[in-house]
This record gives C-alpha cells, structure tokens and sequence, in this order.
C-alpha cells in the first residue's frame, strides 16, 4: 500500500468521525452500529439497507461496560443473518470475562484505542484480548500528534510483536501533526503490515475509509473475485475457530460442574 496524498489531506483537515455507542449509519460497504441501540429495530434497519447493497464490515461501538449484554446481544443478531466480519470497539480496558464474551458472541476483531489516560490498563487488556482472538483478530488506534513521530513508529512495531495491528486515527483538529509526519507514519504503517505480514483483508473497508492508504495495484474483475473468495475462506475459519473454542470453555464448564 502506498499514501494517496490527497487523501491524506483531506484527512488532516476534516478526519472521518469515530462512531459511537448510539450510531446507526453506513459509510460506504461498513455499517456502524452502535451497541447500545434496540438489537430487534437495529436489525430491521440494517435488513432494509443490506439488501440494496451488503455491507462488507460491520462496526459494533460497544457503550460502557453496564450496558455491554445490549452490544452483545446486538453482535449476535448480526453473526446469525449477515456473512460479513464483525470489528467490535470497546472504548476502555476491558476485562477478560467481556472480552470472552465478545468474541463467543461474533466479534471477529476488537479493538481497544489507546492514547487515552488510562493508557497502561488498555495496553493490559490489549494484552488479554491476543489470548482470547486470535493472531491478528486484536486491533488497536494510535492518535497521531499526540507523542512524537518516533514514539508513534516505536508503538506501531511494539503492536505487531504482540500480534496486535495496529490503526493510525488522524488528529482531531490541524497542526498536531503535519503532512510530512503524516506521511512519514503511514508509510511505516504500511511496510510494517508487510513486515509482520498482517491479514488485512477484513479491515481492508475500514482502511480504504479511515485512511489515506491505498493499494499499489487495484487489479481488475479476477482480482475482485480472488479477494471475495479469500474473505469467504477467512470468515469461515474465524467461525470456526470460535465455535469451537465456546465448545471448549462449554465442556470445561460441565466437567467442573458449574
């Protein structure tokens, strides 16, 4: 991938809006849905403009954690009628035990933002996700402008170690970070992806959105259909993979007794 620098301007002076836990609205192929909305009118919603065009992302903003069996109960609905990967978001350290559920529930990807004040307790669960998701299925935003360029490139490969990708947000008003910065980081971003040979391809609609990254090749109508045939292969793993790893959990329940 490379930096489209119009893009990239754009992004500086008017960056995409972060969804929330009470948005319902498509920004292209991704539907963002937030977890705190009624699962049974949301579904509806959702059916109705699906069936125009499918969603090739579905984005869950999960609200607080008191009102997580809403987003949860949401991301179930979603797993259940739709073949698309789920990114659920979780704006604060979350616990094992939510992160647990999350994932039983149809969360292909979570992703916890850091560059927040409580920073240290999001790196901790960041960490506690990897053992619940899988390679890759962590993700997590790094603000721009906030720390220096290198702290932001010394993040982004600390991330990877760890099997998390890592997510660069533009900052929210101009001049915390310039073009060139700008630039400069997303160009690591991208050789580092390769690097640590990321897989991408369910993030791919958020990346074409929220980022000024493009692909060096488009490729044609053969190429289109070899990806969708990689996204049905990766959704079908990802499926499996959880259910039986719920079965795991399940049957080590059972055996205990509980």
């Amino acid at each position: 991938m490379v930096v489209d620098e119009t893009k990239l301007r754009k992004l500086l002076t008017t960056p995409v809006a972060s969804p929330t836990s009470r948005d319902l609205r498509r920004d292209g192929s991704i539907f963002h849905v937030g977890g705190e909305l009624p699962p049974q009118e949301t579904l509806e919603t959702i059916f109705d403009s699906h069936s125009l065009a499918p969603a090739e992302l579905f984005h869950l903003t999960f609200g607080a954690p008191d009102t997580f069996s809403n987003g949860e109960a949401l991301a179930r609905l979603i797993k259940r009628n739709f073949s698309a990967h789920i990114l659920g978001t979780m704006d604060y350290p979350a616990s094992t035990p939510l992160l647990e559920q999350a994932y039983a529930a149809g969360i292909d990807i979570i992703q916890i933002p850091l560059g927040r004040p409580d920073q240290e307790e999001r790196r901790a669960a960041l960490l506690h996700a990897r053992t619940v998701f899988p390679r890759w299925g962590v993700a997590s935003t790094l603000p721009l402008g906030e720390v220096s360029i290198d702290a932001t490139l010394a993040e982004i490969d600390d991330l990877l170690s760890h099997g998390i990708v890592p997510l660069l947000q533009p900052p929210p008003q101009t001049g915390l970070c310039g073009p060139e910065e700008a630039a400069a980081a997303y160009s690591h971003l991208a050789a580092a992806w390769r690097r640590f040979k990321v897989t991408l391809a369910p993030l791919l609609p958020l990346i074409a959105l929220a980022t000024p990254l493009v692909p060096k090749n488009q490729g044609g109508t053969l190429r289109g259909f070899i990806n969708r045939l990689r996204d049905r292969r990766l959704l079908a793993a990802s499926d499996l993979r959880r259910a039986l790893r719920v079965r795991q959990v399940e049957e080590s329940f059972e055996s205990a007794g509980l």
